[in-house]
């Protein structure tokens, strides 16, 4: 990938499935937010994020938003392999809660959410 190729959720998730890589994943999404659907986000991922933060090998997540562009936030991500970044984003990850499965997806789409995947890295691996 070069710097000026835009990166999509769907390359990123085929890299996912076809890596021999073993070690830790990175991910930075860039969220824009309809600006009159900012605070419901804003409250969505205050709720959220700790769901995802006990999920098995989640090393971090979190919501950061712009400093330029108030309605635009950026989550970062780092997991300890692509088979459990995998798993978070499957149909089974937290069973049993208000977000299990692709409950989040829906939400962040019904506030209008359009996830940009900005950047995929391998993490400690310099």
């Amino acid at each position: 990938m070069t710097n000026n190729k835009v990166i999509t959720f769907e390359e990123t998730i085929e890299w996912f499935n076809s890596t021999a890589h073993q070690g830790a994943i990175g991910l930075t999404v860039k969220f824009p937010i309809p600006e009159e659907n900012v605070q419901a986000f804003i409250d969505f991922f205050t709720d959220y994020t700790p769901y995802v933060l006990e999920e098995e090998g989640c090393l971090q997540f979190g919501f950061h938003r712009d400093w330029k562009e108030p309605n635009v936030f950026w989550l970062v991500e780092n997991w300890a392999s692509t088979k459990i970044l995998l798993a978070h984003l499957s149909a089974d990850s937290r069973k049993g809660t208000k977000y299990e499965g692709d409950a989040p997806l829906k939400i962040m789409a019904e506030l209008g959410a359009k996830p940009e995947p900005a950047a995929l890295y391998l993490v400690n691996n310099v």
